[in-house]
């Protein structure tokens, strides 16, 4: 718990009693290789800290996985869309890596938010954040090459290379693996 007190730490300071009334809303899940955090379908209600594994975030179109997100220890997981709408998830989360998180449902996360304005203002700014990365990964679909979408990734996380089949990554780039191949051999 202590790796997302220093998150927050970073965008606002709590205090002590902030984060004790966070703390006790929090749920601590692990959760095996393969298995799901939320699937199509389901309501996403709650939003997770990744304290360690790794998380895709994935659909599905005429049977083919597109990969639009993975999640790393340090990471916010949720899918965002469906928690703020309540509606139905039209994506899987999937753990790629024996997971735990710490889990905070959409209910208690609201009460906090009526309870401490300092706690709302951190949702605001990890939203604000979230958006941030979404715009960024957009706009290199728009302006970047593969290769260097590629490299930024890398960069986030080399764990990357050693942990995720080489198909997930060049879905995520939106590639073919042969054309992944290719630009990693080119290093």
């Amino acid at each position: 718990m202590q790796q997302l007190r220093s998150y927050f730490s970073k965008l606002i300071k709590l205090t002590d009693q902030e984060w004790a009334d966070y703390a006790d809303c929090l749920v601590k899940e692990r959760f095996p290789k393969k298995s799901f955090l939320l699937e199509e379908g389901g309501s996403c209600d709650f939003i997770a800290f990744v304290t360690e594994g790794i998380f895709r975030f994935y659909h599905e179109v005429e049977g083919e996985e597109k990969i639009t997100a993975f999640f790393f220890s340090g990471d916010f997981v949720t899918n965002y869309r469906s928690f703020l709408t309540g509606g139905p998830s039209e994506h899987y989360i999937q753990v790629l890596q024996d997971a735990t998180i710490y889990k905070i449902s959409k209910k208690d996360l609201h009460d906090l938010y009526d309870k401490h304005r300092s706690i709302e203002r951190l949702g605001r700014l990890i939203a604000e954040n979230l958006y941030l990365m979404v715009a960024k990964r957009l706009d290199a679909f728009h302006s970047s090459s593969p290769e260097e979408r590629y490299y930024e990734l890398v960069n986030r996380n080399s764990k990357l290379l050693q942990e995720i089949p080489q198909y997930m990554i060049a879905s995520y780039l939106g590639i073919k693996p042969e054309t992944l191949s290719r630009i990693r051999a080119r290093k």
